[in-house]
């Protein structure tokens, strides 16, 4: 019997220390389940970051390629307060000179085409001819007045 004993107390040792393991082992899988959920956030985190960095990057080489607007202003702003500029970069030409620079008909001239034809002079080409309406061309060339139909319909 009293072996009896002694196995009942080592049966409830032993029952007692696996109910507190299964316990302590929920807690640690819980633990660490929520270490591996907060290790993939910081992969995320660490993602972000990588990505806000590289747009950072490329908004600093933006901003050294861009002129610095601030200067430009300035320069703007102090070349209209001089009244006397060093070096104007161009002069109004006066009046006179701007009617003898205009266009007149006699400036226009009909140039001949550098490549000719077969057995085509310069002379009877129709480009050496005066230019005509369409009309024209089409009655000087004996050009049919019947109506042209069109293919695709």
């Amino acid at each position: 019997m009293r072996q009896f004993s002694i196995l009942v107390v080592f049966a409830l040792a032993f029952g007692g220390a696996a109910v507190l393991y299964e316990q302590e082992s929920r807690k640690v899988k819980g633990v660490l389940t929520q270490i591996t959920d907060l290790q993939a956030k910081v992969g995320d985190m660490q993602a972000e970051i990588n990505r806000l960095n590289a747009e950072l990057e490329a908004v600093k080489l933006a901003e050294r390629r861009r002129p610095n607007l601030g200067a430009v202003a300035n320069r703007v702003l102090h070349s209209k307060v001089d009244t006397n500029p060093s070096a104007p970069v161009s002069r109004p030409a006066p009046q006179s000179a701007r009617k003898s620079q205009e266009f007149s008909v006699g400036d226009v001239t009909v140039s001949t085409p550098a490549i000719h034809g077969r057995g085509e002079s310069p002379e009877e080409s129709e480009w050496a001819k005066p230019t005509v309406d369409a009309e024209t061309y089409e009655s000087q060339s004996g050009g049919t007045d019947e109506p042209v139909t069109d293919p695709y319909q």
